[in-house]
């Protein structure tokens, strides 16, 4: 559509489409004025004929001499016998009766016609014709009128001369304007236009890769494209800035979590050194030895788990995903729901195995179940569904304990947060990071009443 043009085309269509227009009202105005002047003329030239006319017909009427009336209106007529459409003159008597005309088959004498205006009117038009109306009055009485017929073909030359000087003159000008006004207004445009083709750049590319317009007026587009510049600059400042707020945070975020997992493993290495260290003081005794070897496995373990919670990246040779690997997860972790005499609802509609790792799915479930178990209060209920639909696994584990505070949503799935509630501190973290690894996505949603998260996992097949 032409409102969709770009302006590099539509301001030159403009400047072209006015010049037209201003051409053609010029046109119109110019043939007008040349049409009435015509008229004009025509009209006056004719009033003339019938005065003349009207003189030479006083005596022929007085006489009643027809023939003589005749040949003199013959005379008048047959001076336009070179016109394909010449002028018709027809001479009333007083009663308004044809006396005699320059087509006596179509005005008999003496036959009364309504063809022609009102009598009153000395300059009409009827149809496609002039009429003037001379009448005829010698010594102050009206003796007769004098009606004088002239097509309006007549008028028509002259304006076909204007018209033809006319169009030869536009055509003149549009070969000088049309190139001036298409380079003007491409001119005009083109600020516009390197802005346009500017802008979804600020999106895709760094602020410096983006060749800014440059500011060519002082006018409303060179306004424009000064706030636009300003703009430009000012995001790259705050992109900046946020780099280095993510950079921060990230460093932040490793602090914390290299200050967690130094905690984990501090508390089980003390635990071990200070067995050893009661040990050695007391002696080998066989009670102490299995006490002491049963307090340094309990240590490695945590250590173990702790280190292996990290390795959510590692590839863990597993089995796709099947029906029955979900009912295990609800075999483990009803003992736990039933600890805080809590209801399971439990919803499943996968029934065939899916291009998904067991392991980490299972994972994910187990961690999300465990979360809302502890969370929930005694007696509260857990929601667990999980289906198939649109080429995603859906994972949705609800419980209707404390809603999450809207301080800890910034720091939900760091590990050690607050909110999770795991044995090591980093349930919710591996959980996020396992969404990640493939590609998922996951959200929560925690208000008073009711805590959801929820995953979603592609699947290939």
């Amino acid at each position: 559509m032409l409102r969709d043009l770009s302006y590099r085309y539509k301001l030159p269509l403009a400047f072209i489409a006015a010049i037209l227009v201003t051409a053609i009202a010029l046109a119109i105005t110019s043939a007008a004025k040349t049409y009435d002047t015509a008229r004009q003329q025509l009209l006056v030239s004719a009033e003339r004929v019938g005065a003349v006319l009207a003189n030479a017909l006083v005596e022929p009427l007085r006489k009643d001499a027809i023939w003589s009336a005749y040949l003199t209106v013959k005379t008048v007529a047959g001076a336009n016998e070179e016109s394909s459409d010449p002028p018709v003159v027809v001479v009333l008597d007083a009663l308004g009766r044809v006396f005699v005309s320059s087509e006596p088959e179509r005005f008999p004498v003496l036959s009364v016609t309504t063809e022609f205006a009102e009598e009153g009117n000395t300059r009409s038009g009827v149809d496609d014709h002039l009429v003037v109306r001379v009448p005829i009055v010698p010594e102050q009485i009206t003796v007769g009128e004098v009606i004088l017929q002239y097509p309006r073909a007549w008028l028509l030359p002259p304006l076909y001369d204007i018209a033809r000087s006319t169009a030869w003159t536009t055509i003149i000008v549009l070969t000088v304007l049309v190139p001036i006004a298409w380079f003007w207004g491409r001119r005009v445009a083109a600020p516009l236009v390197h802005l346009a083709d500017s802008m979804p750049k600020v999106a895709a590319l760094p602020a410096e890769q983006i060749e800014l317009p440059k500011v060519v007026s002082r006018d409303e587009i060179g306004d424009l494209t000064e706030r636009f510049r300003s703009m430009v600059t000012d995001l790259a400042d705050k992109r900046e800035v946020e780099r280095r707020m993510m950079t921060t945070d990230r460093l932040a975020a490793l602090g914390r979590l290299a200050a967690g997992v130094a905690h984990e493993i501090n508390n089980p290495l003390g635990g071990m050194l200070t067995a050893l260290s009661t040990y050695r003081r007391h002696g080998a005794t066989t009670d102490l030895r299995e006490k002491t070897l049963s307090l340094l496995e309990r240590g490695l373990n945590q250590i173990k788990e702790t280190v292996s919670a990290l390795l959510v990246e590692a590839k863990l040779e597993t089995h796709p995903l099947s029906p029955e690997d979900i009912e295990d997860v609800r075999t483990l972790i009803l003992p736990e729901v039933k600890k805080k005499h809590a209801r399971l609802i439990w919803s499943s509609d996968i029934d065939r195995p899916m291009a998904l790792p067991s392991t980490q799915v299972r994972q994910v479930l187990i961690n999300l179940l465990l979360n809302a178990t502890k969370a929930v209060d005694e007696g509260g209920d857990i929601a667990c569904t999980v289906d198939r639909c649109d080429g995603l696994l859906r994972i949705t584990v609800e419980d209707n304990g404390e809603p999450i505070a809207s301080a800890q949503y910034e720091r939900l799935f760091e590990p050690f947060s607050g909110q999770d509630v795991s044995g090591n501190g980093l349930g919710l973290w591996v959980t996020y990071q396992i969404v990640q690894q493939f590609h998922g996505e996951i959200s929560v949603d925690s208000h008073p009443g009711l805590t959801q998260f929820k995953v979603e996992l592609p699947v290939t097949n």
